[in-house]
Parts: structure tokens; sequence; C-alpha cells
């Protein structure tokens, strides 16, 4: 489910910025207009007997050609993230949930971008595999008056 996920996120900020490349690793050599999305770490805790939260920190990755340009295309995504603190999971009518949503000045790279580097705590709950449980075959009832 993480890598759905992962396109779910890619799939929310594509809705924003049509025109921007995608990646999931970082590019030996970057290009402007292009984010990356990568999972930096996934903890699981049991919630009750059947779901289970899932709690997965994201690093949004952006490269620009000036920093202007960054700065506007991080604050435009989390506005949008805090506007809507829930992004619509692909094919699914499960949401994942955003708590926060940070970035990084603008850093200007070896090859002359200028790169922000966002992170992106979330919350997904899924469900545990239930055992089949026996169906009741037969219901009698039995009346007696006291």
């Amino acid at each position: 489910m993480v890598v759905n996920d992962l396109l779910s996120i890619e799939s929310f900020i594509r809705g924003l910025f049509p025109s921007t490349t995608f990646k999931q690793t970082p590019p030996k050599q970057p290009v402007p207009n292009t984010f990356v999305i990568r999972l930096l770490s996934d903890g699981r805790v049991t919630e009750t007997h059947t779901s289970i939260r899932v709690e997965r920190t994201y690093q949004i990755v952006y490269y620009g050609a000036a920093p202007s340009d960054v700065l506007t295309k991080m604050d435009t995504l989390s506005r949008a993230v805090y506007l809507n603190e829930q992004i619509p999971v692909n094919a699914s009518s499960r949401f994942i949930r955003v708590g926060a949503f940070s970035f990084s000045a603008p850093f200007q790279t070896d090859g002359d971008l200028y790169v922000s580097i966002g992170v992106m705590e979330t919350q997904v709950r899924e469900e545990r595999t239930q055992a089949a449980a026996i169906l009741i075959g037969e219901v009698s009832t039995i009346i007696t008056q006291l």
C-alpha cells in the first residue's frame, strides 16, 4: 500500500502543478521544475483489534531555476496540504491524513539549480485481516412462564 500512497501524494501535487516532472528517487542530474517524493519512515501502532495506524514521513523535494520559483511552489503546496488536511488515496475511498508539512529555505545545488526539502507527516489506518467467524447455523428459543 505504501507505493499506492506515494502515487496518491504525487497525484495530489500533480493536480496543483500539472506541468512538473515527478520522481521517486533523487536524479543524478536534476532539472528545473522537478518534484521528488520519497518515503523516509514507516511506523505502525495497534489501535484496535481490527485496525492498525500507519504513521509515515515523506520527503518532498522541489528543484527550480530560481529561489522565488522554489518558494512559490513549496508555499502553494503547503497551503493546499493545510487547506485539505487529507489526500485521497488512488482507487480507494480512503484518505491519507496529513499531520504536518514543513519545508526548508531554498538553497543552491552544484548544478546552479535551487532546491527546497519538505517533510510531510501522515497517518493512514489499515484493517487487520480477520479470521472468518463460524456462522450460526440455527437459533431456537424456549419460552417458559414463571
